[in-house]
């Protein structure tokens, strides 16, 4: 029975181990990790990737979806986490011994626990690799940059836009999407409304939303719904405001 006057003291908080937890979204749990989930693989907060049985970081696996699925949920880790992911990421980057998958990973990783909050040394980093000799982790570098609103890789995206794969001139318009605001950058953008893609066609077009409403934006895209009636709906509803 509590006396008069006196209140329950409250419940001590959990104690976290973000450097575990960050080393859990990089690495996973280790081959002694057995799994049958990814609840399996859970570290305080934070969640690896279940594969097969063994639990997988960003770093330690060379599957392309696991590893955007851990990017997500580094993107969406705690602040104090991503905090820890940074240095070991930078490593990873910096290394020798390091695989081209796991740059590319770091790369990602990087991306994503900066996406909110700059880092001066991320960038210094990404625009190093952005002119990497190996084209892969050159255009991971600078497709990050790029989405960070980074200016000086804006011409080699224009540049992808135009004369890029399919995959590659598609993420470079989601990339500009941060620049559209610039003219060249629109310019680039409607000229890809006409892509022989319908993939790059989409992404320039949902790129531009931020100016569909503007005339000349306007115009181009009511072109694109005539010529492909699959865009007509997300074209009318980027109009239904009115041209400005």
């Amino acid at each position: 029975m509590l006396l008069a006057g006196c209140t329950q003291a409250p419940a001590p908080l959990a104690v976290r181990d973000y450097p575990l937890e960050a080393d859990a979204l990089l690495h996973g749990l280790g081959p002694s990790q057995t799994c049958r989930n990814d609840r399996d693989c859970q570290e305080g907060a934070v969640r690896a990737v279940c594969t097969l049985g063994t639990c997988f970081g960003l770093l330690t696996t060379d599957e392309r979806v696991t590893r955007a699925l851990l990017v997500e949920r580094l993107a969406a880790a705690d602040a104090p986490v991503q905090a820890e992911a940074l240095k070991p990421l930078l490593a990873a980057l910096a290394s020798d011994t390091t695989t081209n998958g796991q740059k590319l990973a770091a790369i990602d990783g990087l991306a994503a626990v900066t996406a909110k909050k700059p880092n001066d040394e991320v960038t210094v980093a990404l625009r190093l690799f952005a002119a990497h000799k190996d084209e892969s982790l050159a255009a991971t570098a600078r497709l990050a940059l790029g989405r960070a609103g980074d200016a000086t890789v804006r011409p080699a995206l224009l540049e992808d836009l135009t004369r890029g794969t399919e995959l590659l001139r598609a993420e470079a318009a989601r990339a500009l999407a941060s620049a559209v605001q610039d003219p060249g950058v629109q310019q680039a953008l409607t000229t890809a409304l006409a892509d022989a893609s319908p993939v790059v066609q989409l992404a320039a077009l949902r790129a531009l939303t931020p100016v569909a409403r503007t005339a000349l934006v306007a115009g181009k895209i009511s072109e694109l719904a005539a010529r492909t009636p699959a865009f007509r709906y997300e074209v009318e509803q980027l109009l239904a405001g009115g041209v400005k």
